[in-house]
């Protein structure tokens, strides 16, 4: 990494944990550019269930939102989840991997993790999102993932406010 590449803060978590929105508050705070959640994008595409074989083209499209966002960024750039969220969903969905996918995330430098709590009321979303007992499965998996890999990370929970303020907490430089 230069010392010209932005910060990559990403915002992780279930569906329904707030991420979206909390990504572009912060991108707001920030006057930085933010990457969307490609998956979403996808299915709304595609306009069916997601199969195995959707998932290479699923994980490109995130890398390519990822890098697009980061080319125009400064200081920071948002990332409404990750590749991190690739891994994860190939796994719990379709026990499977794709070699490239992890090959790419493990030399890819993320420097800050947020993990939404699932403390928002669920809505649903068709095609989208499953149910809350599913969301419940997700967080734990997606707070699994972050240990095995050994990602620091900070919990968020609260309102959108609460979790912004945490998050620019985050991002202060240590004295």
């Amino acid at each position: 990494m230069s010392s010209t590449d932005p910060q990559r803060i990403v915002i992780i978590g279930a569906e329904c944990t707030g991420k979206t929105t909390l990504t572009r508050a912060i991108a707001g705070q920030l006057a930085e550019p933010w990457s969307h959640e490609y998956v979403r994008e996808y299915v709304d595409t595609v306009k069916r269930a997601l199969r195995a074989d959707d998932l290479d083209a699923i994980a490109r499209g995130q890398l390519k939102c990822e890098d697009t966002a980061a080319a125009s960024a400064y200081l920071y750039v948002l990332h409404d989840t990750n590749l991190l969220s690739s891994i994860l969903y190939a796994e719990h969905y379709f026990d499977t991997h794709i070699p490239w996918v992890d090959e790419v995330f493990a030399r890819r430098r993320y420097h800050h993790y947020f993990l939404c709590e699932p403390d928002f009321p669920w809505l649903a979303d068709p095609g989208q999102r499953e149910s809350p007992e599913e969301r419940a499965r997700l967080q734990g998996c997606f707070e699994s993932i972050l240990h095995r890999y050994d990602i620091p990370f900070v919990r968020l929970s609260g309102s959108l406010e609460e979790r912004s303020v945490r998050v620019m907490q985050s991002l202060q430089p240590k004295s």
